[in-house]
Parts: C-alpha cells; structure tokens; sequence
C-alpha cells in the first residue's frame, strides 16, 4: 500500500483529507503532520510514496519548505494542496518541483483524482493553471515582476507585505536579520518598488495576501517593518 504523508496545521484538514481518500476507494495509508519540522522528520525517515504540503504553514517559509523537500526527496512525489491563490503560486509550486498544484476548495473527487495522478508519476495541472501556463508560453516577456524573484526572495517579500518586521522574518524563516535586509534590497531592486509600503500595496493588488482593512496596509509601511539603520 502507498503511503501518503499530509502537511497541515489543521487537524481537521488531515482526517478530513484521509476519509475523503477512503470514500473515493483510494488504497493509500495516510499519516498526518501540523508542522515543517515534523513533516522533515517523518520523511527522513523514509518509506514515502508522496506527500501533500500546505504551503501556507505558519512555522515555515512556504516555497522555501517546498523547495526544501523537493531537493532532498527528489523521488517523491509532492503535491500542493492549499488556500493560497493559484496565481502566483501555482506557477512558481511547479517550478520548484511540485508534481502537482490543488485549491483547498477543489472537491473530494478531484481531489482523489489529483493524488492519483502523482503518486501514479504524472503531473496535475487543474484548467485554471493549464491556461497561465499556456499564457506564460505564448507571453513569457510580459512577466510581472514578482515572478523575477527567487522562492527566497518571494517569501520574504510576503512576509514583509504582511506587517512582519525584518527581525521577526529572520526568526521564522531560521535567517539573520543582515541576509534578511540584503533579499529585502534584493526585491525592491528586482520589483522596482521603493519601500515597504509599496511592496504591501503591490502585493494587495496581485493577491499575494489576503485583503484587509485600509488601516490595516497602511500600518504596515510603517518603521516597524524597516530594516535596521546602520
């Protein structure tokens, strides 16, 4: 039997992901974790078919997590289930290696549907990023520019948008605050955006976070988010 390690902060999700396998007539074992340090545990361990990661983890930098599994379990065959909007992050999960990208609101069919097709070693591509991929194919030039930017740089730059300051970044994603200020140059240089008011603005804009109140984005252009003066 197949088995299938799913990462998900909610319990509910976990159970709820394995009884919808069981309905769908799904011969797969499947083990459930909350945390990016538990899912790299239990698969150094080994014995892994494929596993389904929530990209929007709290304890871990999203694509870097990602990218984290996909190049030390290059076998395994990952796919992404998540509340996190297919553009941009379906185009930038299967970049970085997953075999698969899912909305957390796809039913339970397509969903046993999507599992089937990786743990099977084909790729699953819902309709909705079958058409960016086949826009970015015929329109490559017409990036915009969040996409110039690294799995490193694009978590940084979320974060940023989302209030966090530069301290509380190096914190999260296990970096010092100096590497944290030098992505941050980094992204402004690539984005041409000039502070950090503008990278919450730009990231409202695109849907790289989710909408709040206008005092709420304003707030978080605010010094608590600049880098440390030198």
């Amino acid at each position: 039997m197949q088995k299938l390690l799913v990462v998900d902060e909610q319990p509910v999700m976990r159970v709820g992901i394995a009884h919808a396998l069981q309905v769908a007539g799904m011969s797969v074992e499947v083990e459930g974790v909350g945390s990016a340090p538990e899912a790299i545990t239990k698969l150094r361990a080994g014995g892994w078919d494929a596993a389904m990661i929530d990209i929007g983890l709290s304890d871990a930098g999203g694509m870097s997590f990602l990218s984290r599994v996909v190049k030390t379990h290059p076998d395994l065959a990952v796919l992404v289930f998540t509340a996190m909007p297919e553009s941009p992050y379906g185009l930038r999960a299967l970049r970085t290696g997953a075999a698969g990208f899912l909305h957390k609101s796809a039913s339970s069919e397509v969903l046993a549907d999507a599992l089937g097709r990786v743990l099977s070693g084909r790729r699953y591509v819902s309709p909705v990023l079958a058409e960016q991929l086949a826009d970015r194919m015929v329109n490559d030039s017409d990036r915009v520019p969040h996409e110039l930017l690294t799995d490193r740089e694009f978590e940084i730059f979320r974060l940023i948008a989302l209030g966090m300051s530069i301290a509380d970044i190096g914190e999260a994603l296990k970096i010092s605050p100096k590497t944290v200020h030098v992505h941050r140059s980094n992204i402004l240089r690539k984005t041409g955006l000039a502070d950090n008011r503008a990278l919450t603005s730009y990231a409202f804009e695109h849907r790289l976070i989710p909408g709040r109140r206008s005092e709420d984005r304003e707030s978080s252009g605010k010094e608590g988010a600049e880098p440390p003066s030198t």
